[in-house]
């Protein structure tokens, strides 16, 4: 599969870049980490085996647990 500028398409990369890109998606939309969020390896290669993209599986995860995004919160 062609890699996609935006990087959270589903590509062929190994489950530890795959893991450092959700842990990234998680941080710029919730504000938290993987391990903020309890996620433990074997739930993660699940999907990552699924062929999920890290963007799917953040979106995913966050509308399953009804997580706020940082956006939906308005600073200063």
């Amino acid at each position: 599969m062609k890699k996609l500028k935006d990087e959270w398409a589903w590509t062929e990369i190994s489950s530890a870049k795959w893991r450092a890109a959700v842990n990234r998606r998680l941080k710029s939309v919730y504000a938290i980490t993987i391990n903020d969020a309890g996620i433990d390896d074997e739930f993660l290669t699940s999907h990552w085996e699924l062929k999920q993209s890290p963007f799917e599986f953040v979106e995913w995860f966050g509308t399953k647990y009804d997580l706020d995004s940082v956006s939906s919160y308005r600073w200063g």
